[in-house]
């Protein structure tokens, strides 16, 4: 299935679909990104689980959607900003074993876009809803997986929240 990301459509097209079926809207960005389904959607965005067409591979990614839920237009500018300031503080973080890769920043149908390496894995809520509280050594060990990341994002002047994946433990800056 390929997911249309136009905000006023949103509609599930068949998987090689060039253009979307419901409001013509084109589906793969940047010539290579192709949406698959929603995986979240916050106060900022939308973000979608993704396929990167021009690696032979074919590698699942994350596309993030710039799509602020308030309005107005000084809230709209300030948002934009910080959303490119995102991408800027991603691309000079450079590559961590924790930290998700950014692939690519980009606008497309005056929509902002970031494109990150797509980590497999619950993240901490999902964990706590399937398996309960976790008991004190579980939190010790979770806590001592974090510190070396939360040490280098403190040592490049990041304030960061986290989603955390128990299975691959790595962090993701971005959040809505």
């Amino acid at each position: 299935m390929t997911q249309c990301l136009n905000p006023d459509c949103l509609k599930p097209n068949p998987p090689e679909t060039i253009f979307c079926q419901s409001c013509g809207e084109k589906l793969v960005l940047n010539e290579r990104y192709r949406p698959l389904k929603i995986i979240g959607q916050g106060g900022f965005g939308r973000t979608f689980q993704a396929v990167d067409e021009y690696k032979p591979s074919k590698p699942f990614c994350v596309i993030k959607q710039f799509f602020p839920q308030a309005q107005g237009t000084k809230y709209l500018s300030k948002a934009a900003e910080l959303f490119a300031q995102e991408a800027q503080r991603l691309d000079g973080l450079g590559r961590h074993p924790q930290i998700p890769e950014l692939l690519a920043y980009f606008t497309q149908d005056n929509r902002q876009y970031l494109v990150q390496e797509f980590i497999d894995g619950q993240n901490l809520q999902q964990e706590l809803e399937e398996s309960g509280a976790f008991d004190q050594s579980q939190v010790v060990e979770l806590l001592k997986s974090l510190l070396p990341v939360l040490e280098f994002i403190h040592s490049q002047q990041v304030i960061h929240q986290n989603w955390i994946s128990r299975s691959s433990t790595r962090c993701l800056l971005l959040h809505w």
